[in-house]
């Protein structure tokens, strides 16, 4: 009798390689939607300038010595002088109490000015937002969250609320953003809009903390950071005390993350179809081998033409797929000049910059952030583990998958069909996914052609070394 085989069996083996290579599937594909509604959702959170603006933020361990606070005055020469001709929205954000007869509950008061709805995008459930009309009117926005908390119904425009003693009108209320970013950066207080001159007027001591200004470089130069920095110094402004996020070079940086990935993608085709060209070339150089032990090179045109230049096309076809593939990943790679060390071994350098790194992302996400802050460090966050997982399980998952499939000579079809059923599958729980989390439906074509590409190219690689 012989011994008990340890391996496992053939329809184990089967099972467990397509479950490895739907899973492969389903990740790669799900991450190139997600990728790509990060970016339309990211273009559609900042209002009608979307990211094409920068941000000052003043932060909270930088002393007052030298610059002094940044008041309304200087707001107004930033506008007409330094920063005319660029949209300009600014406000402070500080923690108050709002009062409805009996009840009251913590809130975050914004005062801004009438620009604030330009950078961000706020949609009302009723009323209107803070325009510069309402300079010196005791009005004030509130958000559904507060509206709900205070009065129990969110029709509540033309009644008041008291903040810092005094009584404002609701002009506006505020909805929810129900998106998944939107609810992982919500507040637990409400949030309440005020104009920026009554909250200076009635919170003795406060100061304009944050500034918005349209920008219109969206190169990678950083015109648009020293443009705002020599602003700021021209009022009185030490730059060193605000932590400046230039947002369309945030954009860049998150939609080339998804670049990466799909250069990664597009590596893995150029591989296979290398490999699919060694493949052509070894088969017609056989032929040709086995055709000259018993004929001349004449009488091979004469009978066997066809064939030769069938195989000929054969090995020339993965070479232009591999140079159309090239055009279509390709992407101008960008480094900031602060990530690249003066010597390539410099561990000093290198710690350092994680030890930054790690600071600026606790700095950026905690109480000190500013809201759009909170939403734009939530974006970065999502999309790099969304191309981390990609890396580390989509790729090797499908490669695992693709090695240990068996693909019969006969019934092929059926594995053609099961790779189709895959990615359709795994496309509509990717939509799936981005309605339940209330992300914009956009959808990675570049992607997820590539990812289909990957597949279909290694299932025929596959195929023909089975056959062989």
């Amino acid at each position: 009798m012989k011994p008990g085989n340890t391996q496992p069996s053939r329809p184990q083996s089967a099972k467990a390689a397509c479950l490895m290579l739907a899973l492969g599937i389903l990740l790669l594909t799900v991450s190139s939607v997600l990728g790509e509604s990060l970016s339309a959702q990211m273009t559609g959170i900042y209002g009608l300038h979307q990211t094409h603006k920068i941000t000052a933020v003043r932060q909270e361990d930088a002393g007052p010595a030298g610059s002094g606070p940044l008041t309304l005055a200087k707001m107004g020469q930033l506008a007409q002088y330094y920063l005319n001709g660029h949209d300009l929205a600014y406000g402070t954000e500080v923690s108050a109490t709002a009062v409805y007869g009996n009840n009251q509950s913590p809130v975050q008061v914004l005062g801004v000015n009438g620009r604030y709805r330009q950078f961000h995008t706020i949609d009302l459930m009723a009323g209107s937002f803070l325009t510069p009309g309402h300079e010196n009117q005791q009005v004030a926005v509130i958000d559904e969250q507060l509206a709900r908390s205070l009065f129990g119904s969110g029709k509540v425009t033309g009644l008041e609320i008291e903040l810092f003693g005094r009584k404002f009108t609701i002009i506006g209320v505020a909805g929810e953003d129900n998106s998944l970013t939107g609810s992982l950066a919500a507040q637990e207080t409400g949030t309440v809009y005020i104009p920026i001159t009554k909250l200076l007027e009635l919170q003795e001591g406060s100061a304009i903390t944050f500034l918005e200004a349209e920008t219109k470089d969206s190169g990678t130069t950083g015109s648009n950071t020293a443009f705002l920095e020599e602003a700021l110094t021209a009022v009185g402004q030490d730059p060193g005390a605000f932590r400046i996020t230039d947002y369309t070079m945030e954009f860049l940086l998150l939609n080339q993350k998804k670049h990466l990935r799909n250069s990664l993608a597009g590596v893995v085709v150029l591989d296979l179809l290398f490999n699919l060209f060694k493949k052509n070339v070894r088969e017609t150089y056989d032929f040709l081998g086995s055709r000259l032990r018993e004929k001349y090179w004449g009488e091979i045109f004469r009978k066997d033409g066809g064939r030769l230049f069938y195989g000929l096309v054969k090995a020339v076809l993965p070479l232009g797929g591999m140079l159309a593939f090239w055009f279509l990943i390709r992407f101008p790679l960008y480094i900031a000049p602060e990530n690249i060390p003066q010597e390539l071994i410099d561990l000093s350098f290198w710690a350092d910059l994680l030890e930054n790194r790690l600071k600026a992302s606790f700095q950026g996400g905690g109480s000190g952030a500013f809201p759009g802050e909170a939403h734009l460090h939530l974006l970065q966050g999502i999309q790099n583990w969304n191309l981390l997982l990609s890396l580390v399980l989509g790729w090797p998952l499908l490669g695992w998958g693709l090695h240990r499939l068996n693909i019969p000579e006969k019934g092929a079809w059926k594995t053609e069909l099961f790779f189709c059923t895959c990615l359709i599958s795994a496309l509509l729980l990717g939509t799936g996914i981005l309605l339940a989390a209330g992300m914009p439906l956009a959808m990675d074509g570049k992607g997820i052609f590539l990812v289909f590409a990957a597949v279909f190219l290694a299932a025929v690689l596959k195929g023909a070394s089975i056959k062989n």
